[in-house]
């Protein structure tokens, strides 16, 4: 697959199989993280954590559930991987541009996932609740100074890629000559 067909045909993948992930598939997902850019080369900023451990990830979609309000919604939606990317932030975590890394990298992911046939969604929610969660933080032994601040989930789907059509009004644009 070409690189403007894995970005045609991404989309939030909300429905996995349940089957496990590959060892290969999970190093080619961790290949393409690595592959992505980060602010002024400091790779040491930023770290994943690869999660595919069923009872963390049951109690974190169990506990997003709530915190939206709705116990019966399943916020993880079946994925048995996450790749949890976390950053050195400063000062209010809303506002730090430590975030862009992170989302970069789970964008990388996301269009290997493409490229292999392998469900994917971009994690957000689910993380915030992480962040309130002392149980669950202490659980994945985060060096400090790091803080969670996007996910990518990955898994088999029966959900297909199609190249779809883009819309070019979706985002205002100003070009500015």
């Amino acid at each position: 697959m070409n690189t403007f067909d894995a970005i045609y045909s991404r989309k939030s993948v909300r429905s996995y199989t349940g089957e496990k992930v590959a060892e290969a598939e999970i190093r080619e997902l961790v290949k393409a993280a690595y592959a992505s850019p980060v602010g002024m080369g400091r790779f040491e900023n930023v770290m994943l954590t690869v999660i595919t451990n069923k009872d963390f990830l049951d109690a974190l979609d169990a506990k997003t559930a709530e915190a939206f309000g709705d116990p019966s919604m399943h916020p993880l939606y079946g994925a048995p991987l996450m790749i949890l990317v976390s950053a050195k932030v400063n000062g209010s975590p809303d506002a730090n541009a430590a975030y862009s890394n992170p989302a970069g990298i789970v964008e990388n992911m996301a269009l290997a996932a493409v490229d292999m046939g392998l469900g994917t969604c971009h994690i957000w929610g689910a993380i915030r609740v992480l962040n309130e969660s002392p149980e669950l933080l202490a659980k994945l032994d985060m060096p400090e100074g790091f803080t969670p601040c996007c996910a990518g989930i990955f898994g088999k789907s029966d959900d297909k890629y199609e190249i779809r059509e883009i819309l070019e009004e979706k985002i205002k644009t100003v070009y500015m000559k």
